[in-house]
């Protein structure tokens, strides 16, 4: 996803306009990984402004439907 997806010039539009983007490398967080109860590589959480988990999907996207999925939680 770093590679390909989080390339796409509308993928970085959407991310930077709409959400605060943060990459987080699961096996270096390993609390967090419980915490959110991440059970796959690619994770991509969207939380509302309060700190509510709002949608999720999990593996990789191609720009295309990882926008789709943006704009499902966002």
């Amino acid at each position: 996803m770093v590679r390909e997806t989080h390339q796409d010039p509308a993928v970085v539009q959407a991310l930077n306009e709409r959400f605060i983007p943060v990459r987080l490398e699961g096996r270096n967080h390993m609390d967090l990984v419980r915490q959110f109860q991440v059970t796959g590589a690619p994770t991509t959480l969207l939380f509302s402004p309060e700190g509510q988990e709002k949608h999720r999907f999990v593996g990789f996207q191609p720009a295309e439907d990882y926008l789709k999925e943006l704009a499902m939680g966002g």
